[in-house]
């Protein structure tokens, strides 16, 4: 099987800094055509080897190798050879996390995750390539912190790093998660079918399941949608901007709506805070 990598592979180098436990490594390409490891005052940290290299992400780098035909003068193609390509994962410091000769279909890094994938299946190993969550689920997302969005048997629950199950593998769909600033809490909303509600780390609702579409979350309130149109309600469905609006989102941390080529932007707990005419050619506003 192919192998994939969840990341952007950098062939150039490029000029930031991000200050780390150990100093930065910088992929630098040389005359060969193969990319290697620089210290920002020029020192070879890792010899050029890699067909493709990252810059830091969350601590790691990710390379790769692969075989590559030579034309009549003897330059190297930069064309892989299709099926021969290994990746693999460095750390801080230049040292094999994961090494070439891995049998991972896919790995990748994903909010400080390191996230492997076999025979479809994906697992999250630690820095010493040693399993943390078992590769038996068919999607896996960390979110925050140690919570980790995933899927198995076609249901999708949540799962910490020690792979308790924080809220039951019951739902066609979690999203739209949503942390706490001031508790240790975050909510989520769920669907079964047509049926949407919100639970919390335990999984208890907090919201119960309904035929109300529920889009957005703060810490008191839900973008709502019916027929098409949305508003805004508390957490027992009360109405508090009502279902008349063509669009609907969170807009940093105020709530975005709009009607009649007019944007009104609302606090979280629906206070409207101003309105606008939308811009010609631009009526659905500008999204983070």
């Amino acid at each position: 099987m192919k192998k994939t990598i969840i990341s952007i592979l950098l062939s150039a180098p490029c000029l930031w800094v991000n200050a780390q436990k150990y100093n930065e490594l910088y992929p630098l390409k040389k005359a060969n055509g193969y990319i290697g490891y620089y210290l920002a005052d020029g020192t070879n940290v890792i010899p050029p080897q890699f067909c493709s290299a990252t810059y830091n992400t969350d601590g790691y780098y990710l390379v790769s190798k692969a075989e590559h035909e030579y034309n009549e003068a003897g330059r190297r193609k930069e064309e892989h050879i299709p099926g021969t390509e290994k990746y693999g994962i460095l750390n801080s410091k230049g040292e094999w996390v994961i090494g070439l000769d891995n049998t991972y279909s896919s790995i990748g890094i994903s909010s400080g995750f390191i996230k492997v994938t076999k025979n479809d299946l994906s697992g999250i190993v630690n820095d010493k390539n040693e399993i943390l969550i078992p590769i038996e689920y068919e999607q896996l997302d960390p979110m925050y912190s140690t919570l980790i969005s995933a899927k198995k048997n076609g249901k999708e629950g949540i799962i910490d790093i020690q792979n308790k199950t924080l809220v039951p593998f019951l739902y066609d769909t979690i999203y739209g998660f949503h942390f706490m600033n001031d508790k240790n809490q975050f909510y989520s909303i769920v669907r079964i079918g047509d049926q949407y509600g919100v639970v919390d780390k335990n999984g208890k609702y907090v919201i119960k399941l309904s035929d109300v579409e529920l889009v957005s979350l703060t810490d008191t309130t839900v973008i709502i949608r019916k027929n098409g149109l949305f508003g805004l309600s508390d957490f027992q469905i009360k109405t508090i901007i009502p279902l008349e609006y063509n669009d609907a989102y969170l807009y940093g941390q105020k709530l975005f709506f709009q009607k009649d080529n007019v944007n009104y932007y609302f606090s979280p707990t629906g206070k409207l805070l101003r309105k606008e005419k939308a811009e010609s050619g631009n009526e659905n506003g500008l999204k983070d």
